[in-house]
């Protein structure tokens, strides 16, 4: 994605003029603000594989349900490959931004070099099965890209950044459905122990009682003794109520990004092609993104001061919920 900006920024400065420049340095903004939400999302579902990860030794400590190997291995792999895609998207995000700076045809040292750290990140990445295609595609796409800057061919450059930016929005959509089954699987399986811990009468219910106490000002008695188990259904509607709650939180997040990909690859695409910028704010969908990054570090931040240690091996994910 970034490389895609340098490469308009790049030839809209030598070839355009001050007009142009002003779309190429529009276009560089907007691709490093998407590309750096782009690192938040996978950083934040780092941070649910974490949770996956604790939520099954839970569940193995409790109520015998196998963590097996395989879903341990799984998880981890998965981890790896998240926090891999986040540092490429970030190193995405600072060439970009280098190319902010650029004047006339003359490219900052650092840009290369950050075009040869993107074209390294790429390397990197493990071939999903269902991702592969695309892989290969950046892969080859940010090659010539690295090279085009370093020799300042603009043309060759922007030709490049288009390929790169769509493998990636591509690369982006077709890995969804490995994340979506890891999400589902945390708030299924974070669900169900929630629940199984109601039932044994293990939790505190009277945080349900808030909606009619905290508008008078008034709050709940540290014990409530035998109506704690009358409110258990009411929890445990409210787990499930939640649940969903989480789950299109996620959806939405992942379509928001999704489309601000596809927005910047079109938007890029018509640079490369000599047609004028015509929006100047980054892909409004972006807000949905982040409000769902917020909503999990949150989680995670409210998490650490009770679970300490656990959390920190709560940096993993995937699996099945039985």
């Amino acid at each position: 994605m970034r490389v895609v900006s340098s490469a308009v920024m790049l030839s809209v400065v030598v070839l355009a003029g001050c007009k142009t420049s002003a779309d190429a340095a529009a276009a560089t903004s907007q691709m490093a603000a998407t590309s750096q939400q782009l690192s938040s999302y996978y950083k934040a579902l780092q941070t649910t594989f974490g949770e996956t990860d604790e939520l099954y030794q839970l569940n193995e400590q409790l109520y015998a349900k196998p963590y097996t190997a395989e879903n341990q291995h799984l998880l981890k792999n998965n981890e790896a490959e998240l926090e891999k895609r986040a540092r490429l998207a970030g190193d995405l995000s600072s060439l970009s931004e280098s190319f902010g700076a650029l004047s006339g045809s003359s490219v900052p040292s650092n840009a290369a070099s950050a075009a040869s750290q993107v074209e390294s990140d790429v390397e990197k990445l493990a071939p999903l099965k269902a991702s592969s295609t695309e892989q290969d595609v950046l892969k080859v796409a940010v090659q010539p890209l690295a090279t085009a800057i370093q020799e300042h061919k603009e043309r060759e450059a922007a030709k490049a950044m288009q390929s790169a930016v769509q493998s990636l929005s591509d690369l982006f959509a077709k890995e969804t459905d490995v994340w979506n089954s890891t999400e589902e699987v945390y708030s299924q399986i974070a669900a169900n122990l929630a629940t199984n811990l109601v039932d044994a009468n293990v939790t505190d219910n009277s945080a349900v009682l808030n909606v009619a106490l905290t508008p008078f000002g008034l709050v709940r008695s540290a014990s409530i003794g035998e109506m704690n188990e009358k409110l258990a259904p009411v929890a445990k509607q409210q787990i499930a109520t939640r649940k969903t709650a989480m789950d299109d939180s996620y959806r939405n997040a992942t379509e928001a990004m999704a489309k601000a990909l596809a927005q910047m690859a079109q938007r890029i695409q018509n640079l490369a092609e000599g047609k004028p910028m015509t929006e100047r704010r980054s892909p409004l969908s972006l807000a949905t993104v982040q409000q769902w990054v917020t909503q999990v570090n949150g989680v995670a931040n409210t998490l650490q001061p009770a679970s300490g240690a656990s959390t920190s091996s709560a940096k993993s994910g995937s699996g099945k919920a039985k």
